[in-house]
């Protein structure tokens, strides 16, 4: 019986240890966008961003985020030229809350770079 203690307090023992796992989530750098000096350009740069990872649900849906009438979409609704890190577009696109659907960290700071330079439809 005493044998039967033991083997049990090891198993239970070894699969306490086993279950705790922990997995580190290390935050992403956040990049410093070099343009060139350049505006970050919507159509070039930022409307591709919610083609690829917006538009499967946002072709039909406000607000509309296909590349023909993003822009009309967002600006002025999403956009908060005063405090960009609270602008709607960029808060649901970088959390992950929204539908789970995260943008990467270099493509959130190109939109907060092009909501903070003034959101221009260029």
């Amino acid at each position: 019986m005493k044998k039967h203690s033991i083997f049990l307090i090891l198993i239970l023992f070894t699969l306490f240890f086993a279950g705790c796992k922990y997995d580190f989530i290390l935050p992403e750098e956040v990049p410093v966008i070099d343009n060139g000096g350049e505006p970050i350009s919507f159509s070039t740069q930022v409307a591709p961003i919610f083609v690829e990872k917006c538009a499967t649900c946002h072709a039909s849906q406000t607000p509309r985020l296909t590349a023909d009438v993003a822009y009309s979409q967002i600006v002025p609704n999403y956009v908060n030229a005063t405090n960009p890190a609270s602008s709607t577009i960029y808060v649901n696109s970088s959390s992950g809350n929204h539908n789970n659907v995260k943008v990467t960290a270099t493509q959130a700071q190109l939109i907060l770079t092009w909501i903070t330079e003034g959101a221009k439809n260029n």
